[in-house]
């Protein structure tokens, strides 16, 4: 609760949460933590991570999810509602399969999914302003923008200094259709956040050959310059004009100080911005 108010005192005007996080508290601890605030803040959540896989496909429970997110927001309506993890086979088809990503052999349908279905419902009801997707694949979730009309489109893991398949085919389709583009896991999910060269002895599994090298490379850029690995990420990603807001995830009121901090510097000058771009 401190945290998100550290944030909202030092202008964070941009909070997303889903059942997932912290292990289904965030949204409570949101709730909490926003209630009765005079600031002009807006409010994501998400609708998925079911336990049950019929879930997916039924709009009663999805339904029954929005009513219980609502809940523990301790409000009646959210900004953004979005569908977590669109990238999946299971929100769009009822055909069994045992892998999570969508199928190349699978046509969907994607308009009319239940979950399409309610989230439109949502926002005719006034129970959220805008709808979206949300995903961790720039392919996959391309695959399904190119096919729904939505307000807002997040995705993660897919634009960092090392990594950045979202640029190929994702973002220029979000800006045709003048989505919202919101990037999460800028950081690798807080493997950019601190320098560790026991990496490069015992290589991680995300750490592929191909991020290996851009990885020692933004590494003596930070030595280079004097600039925190995260003030080189955010920075970075934030100066693409295809981006509208950047998620960070943050444990502490500190963590929140030295992001805003690094966005205050404003993006990178051209030089070391092109340094970054030539990582990869």
């Amino acid at each position: 609760v401190a945290t998100v108010r550290r944030a909202l005192e030092l202008g964070v005007r941009y909070f997303d949460t889903s059942p997932l996080y912290g292990k289904g508290v965030s949204q409570a601890i949101l709730g909490t933590a926003l209630l009765d605030r005079d600031e002009d803040f807006l409010l994501a959540t998400k609708l998925g991570h079911y336990t049950t896989l019929a879930h997916f496909r039924s709009v009663d429970a999805i339904r029954a999810q929005l009513d219980e997110n609502l809940q523990l927001l301790r409000r009646d309506r959210v900004n953004v509602l979005q569908i977590h993890e669109a990238d999946w086979h299971r929100w769009w088809s009822e055909e069994p399969c045992d892998d999570y990503p969508l199928q190349d052999r699978v046509d969907y349908n994607f308009p009319d999914a239940p979950v399409m279905r309610v989230l439109a419902e949502a926002k005719e009801q006034g129970r959220c302003d805008a709808f979206g997707i949300t995903g961790n694949t720039a392919a996959g979730t391309a695959r399904v923008l190119q096919d729904v009309d939505v307000d807002t489109y997040l995705l993660a893991m897919s634009y960092n200094p090392v990594e950045r398949p979202a640029k190929k085919q994702a973002l220029p389709l979000a800006q045709k259709k003048q989505v919202a583009t919101i990037l999460g896991g800028v950081l690798n999910a807080g493997n950019l956040a601190e320098r560790n060269d026991k990496w490069f002895v015992s290589p991680p599994e995300w750490m592929t050959p191909e991020i290996e090298g851009p990885l020692k490379g933004l590494y003596q850029l930070a030595s280079d310059t004097g600039l925190s690995l995260v003030a080189l990420a955010l920075r970075f990603v934030m100066a693409d004009p295809a981006v509208t807001i950047v998620l960070l995830g943050c444990e502490t009121p500190e963590h929140v100080e030295q992001n805003v901090e690094a966005a205050s510097a404003g993006p990178l000058p051209a030089d070391l911005h092109q340094a970054i771009e030539d990582l990869v």
